[in-house]
């Protein structure tokens, strides 16, 4: 049966601007208080409300020749007329009242499918002036915004006075970049879990890495028969080997801020001993995996910090030169290079010659030795140094267990950075290095649709600032190139802040889905109306008046922008506030300082 003939409409299109339409609402509806009955099939009514912003409605017939409409509705207002009066000739007050809606055309359908609702994104055709305007019921609702079976999942229900489900489709949320923006206490950990343990219940053999800087989801994501399978990585258990790290991310961990110009020299001798042990260890490697046809510094290729890079390091850093052929002055006994002699003559060969300091090497490294012995000392910095890491191909399990690939030892679907104890100046390291290497690997993959990766930024303002600094340099430049570049390679991101003007815009941008919550800030407010598309003004402006787990769902995901009371999480992470008048009632018993010291301590 035709849609259009099974509904009264309830008002009619008196204006066209662009996309925005206005609609006069007819004096039947509005003297029943703007409410319409509805007949569904079954041969029961319902009552419906006109004018719902955020609700969607269809725009039909008369004379519709091609296409049918979608509108959402964005402002109802009541407008009299005003007349002059033919005796007094002085304005006069018309009596009769007019509803006037304004709504934005979101979508069309083509009427050769007009038994059955399929919405389209964009217009079609510019809707007729005069066309009919249709409210939809729940059931057509659904019926418009189904999926097919497997293509979603269910995140929860329309916010307002209708109670129908909302769901994502799965492929357009992890097959594109999201984000998801809420301040402080507006439920956003609990959406983040609640969307991420869907997304693993209904896909076992997921391949999810999550960043977690304050320990909030381990709780929502246990890892128990029957549940969820996740490899959680603690600080204590967290080791990326130094030699994983490109040259730029070994310059910012060892050197930091140090002088590059005065140091070129020194940085240069650092980067030539580098490759060198790295071409040695490929050497090792040649007759097991094959020859590496290049070995550039940024090879994944393992070499000892402590018995190879520090004593080549130290031992040029004193190089000297024969002064007769600058060849290296060695004492062939030690092989330690000999002291520098200034005039005086030295022994070589049967014949004299004077030892020189080599001006290219002889102290050029006094701040790199330094810099290098002060971070292997740093207990911050021991996640680079173990020793189960100690030959490259330790690469292989490194990358099975960060990816969830299936080994010997368990399956997984789900990696957790715990990084709560880690400093702040540590995390960002950390996130970057491994976004990097996961990136890598992907960009190598010969198959990349076989293993699809999906990364999870919690408080992401920390490493994907507006400003960046030395810390936060390098995560930025990787999560740039993943949003720029990932989606061909089969790694996507997830977005999480509750700072979002402190965001980098040129990040999120490139995010193709927005789950947003309550936020107050009026620079949030304007980031967020700024990144998301102009039709949806006049939802976003609702954004600082949700409740909490409210959110406003955006973007490819969704056939529409809906208003969701996204359902709780089961279990929810540890993000609650602390009840401080409950606690302070009570007298505190059996409570010690020694543990929190001994883990400050780090105490084994």
């Amino acid at each position: 049966m035709d849609i259009l003939m099974k509904s009264q409409p309830f008002g009619q299109i008196v204006s066209i601007t662009g996309m925005s339409v206005t609609i006069e609402i007819y004096q039947d509806v509005l003297r029943d208080n703007l409410e319409q009955e509805k007949v569904l099939e079954a041969g029961k009514n319902i009552k419906l409300n006109v004018g719902t912003v955020g609700d969607i409605f269809l725009i039909g017939g008369p004379s519709t020749h091609n296409v049918m409409h979608f509108g959402i509705f964005e402002e109802i207002k009541l407008v009299s007329s005003f007349e002059q009066d033919p005796y007094n000739n002085q304005t006069s007050f018309e009596t009769k009242n007019k509803a006037i809606a304004v709504a934005k055309v979101i979508g069309y359908q083509a009427l050769n499918e007009k038994s059955i609702l399929k919405f389209m994104r964009g217009a079609g055709h510019y809707p007729k002036f005069n066309a009919n305007c249709y409210l939809l019921s729940p059931e057509e609702k659904k019926q418009l915004f189904a999926l097919d079976e497997g293509a979603g999942i269910i995140i929860g229900k329309a916010s307002g006075v209708q109670v129908e489900e909302v769901a994502i489709h799965i492929d357009k949320f992890l097959g594109k970049h999201s984000v998801i923006l809420g301040s402080t206490g507006s439920g956003k950990s609990s959406t983040v879990a609640s969307i991420m343990q869907n997304v693993l219940k209904s896909h076992p053999y997921s391949h999810v890495v999550f960043f977690d800087p304050h320990d909030e989801y381990g709780n929502a994501f246990p890892n128990k028969r029957g549940s969820f399978k996740v490899n959680k990585i603690d600080s204590k258990d967290l080791y990326i080997p130094y030699w994983l790290l490109n040259f730029d991310e070994f310059q910012s961990v060892f050197l930091g801020e140090v002088d590059l110009n005065k140091n070129s020299n020194g940085i240069r001798i650092l980067k030539e001993v580098i490759v060198s042990l790295k071409e040695k260890e490929h050497i090792k490697l040649k007759s097991t995996v094959g020859e590496i046809k290049k070995v550039n510094i940024n090879a994944p290729l393992y070499y000892s910090f402590v018995e190879e890079l520090l004593p080549t390091l130290i031992k040029l850093n004193k190089k000297t030169i024969w002064s007769s052929d600058n060849e290296p002055a060695i004492d062939i006994n030690t092989g330690d290079f000999l002291p520098s002699s200034g005039q005086t003559n030295v022994p070589r060969d049967g014949k004299n010659d004077k030892v020189h300091q080599d001006k290219n090497y002889y102290g050029e490294l006094d701040q790199v030795i330094e810099k290098l012995q002060s971070v292997y000392s740093d207990r911050r910095y021991q996640f680079l140094f173990s020793k189960n890491y100690g030959v490259s191909t330790a690469f292989y399990a490194f990358m099975e267990s960060l990816l969830s690939v299936p080994s010997r030892r368990k399956t997984t679907q789900l990696t957790i950075f715990n990084l709560s104890t880690l400093p702040s100046e540590v995390m960002p390291i950390i996130i970057g290095v491994v976004s990097r290497i996961c990136f890598e690997y992907k960009l190598w993959d010969r198959n990349p649709k076989k293993l699809p990766l999906y990364l999870v930024f919690e408080e992401a303002h920390n490493y994907i600032p507006k400003e960046s600094n030395a810390i936060t340099r390098l995560p930025k430049k990787y999560l740039g190139r993943i949003a720029k570049e990932g989606r061909k390679y089969g790694i996507n991101q997830l977005i999480i802040s509750q700072r979002p003007s402190d965001l980098c815009e040129t990040i999120v941008s490139q995010c193709s889905n927005f789950f947003v919550l309550r936020v107050t800030n009026p620079n949030d407010q304007a980031f967020i109306n700024h990144v998301l598309p102009d039709h949806l003004n006049t939802l976003s402006g609702m954004i600082p008046f949700f409740q909490n787990g409210e959110c406003l769902v955006a973007g490819e995901c969704v056939t529409i922008p809906t208003k969701v009371i996204i359902t709780p999480p089961s279990p929810e992470p540890d993000s609650s506030d602390v009840e401080f008048s409950s606690v302070w009632k009570r007298r505190l018993e059996k409570y010690n300082v020694h543990d929190t010291i001994h883990r400050w301590w780090d105490v084994e």
